[in-house]
């Protein structure tokens, strides 16, 4: 070949390297695969000339301020994604539509406050996502439904989360480390953990947490690898500063076996500050339910609302239940409410509420009852073709008291 033609066609070959690739990055071809490296440069966005045949792109350590869905669309050959140590505080929905190849992706040291339901949608391969170091207040229901299944390590440490979709948290069944330390979480469902067998490190340190679930997950957690197997890994668990209750309901967690001196008791106030391992099993005990104050009778104008208080003290906070006067249990409905207080609301009172209403408080300990007694001052209803006042079904009551709507009888 002509030396000249030569030089012409690697000149030619160079300014085509030089134009795919962006102002300020680094491109590099290994093992027939592109690499784009635009670390700490400076970037405000992410480039638009990127080539969408990369593979690895590095974009960590800019300004980066908000994730478009053009940023990274047609770029169906990418693995690696690196958005760490920006600060991107907006992530456009289906943003990463395109990415079904993307193994991981790092975007820690964001100024993240929520995810929504299509913030991550498409990353059906995912398998690292590193949120760490955000500000992160909010995850949607729907956040992790596409990656659930595939996800291996998920690092959401370090931000503002008072929850979390606890059922996509569920499906991640080949999840091999959980990082949720230092948030704010104060309660997790039981069941959580059940099927996460290749679960191997788990770690809650510092958060708010009263108590953990009885999941047979932390059996793993034993110094004893006895429950241990090549599928089931020991579990290594951090639970460390978090105010944990030290009643009964952590009695399963107190008889595991763990050589562990870090955790302490925040309450209640007799074990106060002392070592959890330390306390003896038969210290963590808890109240039976004492009902302190409830309505005893109340008189009520037929249509009106009708608030019957139920209220309950014990360790672990008792759950009340109301039950009508012929043994059915009240629930949430369009016509009655339970509030947490205990309080039962009637919201439009007919004859057939008339008698005996029973509150019943009940946690691990026990239970205690309480009666209420409701009466209903019937209105007079017109016959059917009469045009005549019927007389009322139910109790019948003094005309002096239709004055009133309604008032407690103590």
């Amino acid at each position: 070949m002509d030396p000249v033609l030569c030089q012409m066609l690697v000149l030619g070959m160079a300014v085509m390297m030089a134009r795919a690739c962006p102002k300020y990055c680094a491109c590099q071809n290994l093992s027939e695969s592109l690499g784009t490296l635009c670390p700490a440069k400076g970037l405000l966005f992410v480039p638009p000339d990127i080539d969408r045949s990369t593979v690895e792109l590095r974009l960590g350590g800019n300004y980066i301020l908000r994730i478009t869905q053009q940023d990274f669309a047609n770029m169906t050959d990418l693995v690696d994604l690196t958005l760490s140590r920006n600060t991107i505080s907006y992530i456009q929905p289906f943003s990463f539509g395109d990415l079904e190849t993307l193994r991981s992706l790092h975007m820690d040291n964001n100024r993240l406050v929520e995810l929504g339901p299509d913030d991550l949608r498409g990353l059906v391969s995912l398998q690292h996502l590193i949120l760490n170091n955000n500000q992160l207040g909010r995850i949607s229901e729907k956040a992790f439904e596409d990656l659930a299944a595939s996800l291996e390590d998920l690092d959401l440490s370090y931000n503002n989360l008072q929850a979390l979709p606890w059922h996509s948290v569920r499906q991640m069944i080949n999840l091999h480390q959980l990082s949720l330390d230092h948030n704010l979480l104060d309660y997790i469902p039981e069941g959580t953990f059940v099927d996460l067998e290749r679960l191997a490190r788990l770690d809650l340190t510092s958060n708010r947490l009263q108590k953990l679930p009885p999941d047979p997950i932390f059996a793993r957690a034993q110094d004893s690898e006895v429950m241990t197997t090549s599928f089931a890994p020991q579990l290594s668990l951090g639970i460390g500063g978090n105010p944990l209750h030290c009643n009964c309901e952590l009695l399963w967690f107190r008889r595991l076996e763990r050589d562990d001196d870090l955790e302490t008791c925040a309450s209640p106030p007799g074990l106060k500050g002392r070592y959890f391992w330390n306390v003896r099993e038969d210290e963590f005990l808890c109240e039976q339910p004492l009902i302190t104050q409830h309505t005893h009778r109340m008189l009520v104008l037929e249509g009106q609302t009708a608030s019957l208080r139920c209220e309950a003290i014990g360790d672990p906070t008792p759950t009340i239940h109301w039950v009508t006067p012929d043994d059915r249990l009240l629930g949430n409905s369009s016509r009655t409410v339970v509030y947490h207080n205990g309080t039962l609301e009637i919201l439009i009172t007919t004859s057939k509420d008339y008698g005996t209403f029973t509150c019943i408080a009940a946690n691990l300990a026990g239970e205690s009852t309480a009666s209420v007694e409701l009466s209903i001052i019937q209105l007079p209803h017109i016959s059917n073709g009469t045009g005549q006042a019927s007389q009322p079904k139910s109790r019948p009551y003094n005309l002096f008291f239709l004055s009133f709507s309604f008032f407690p009888l103590v």
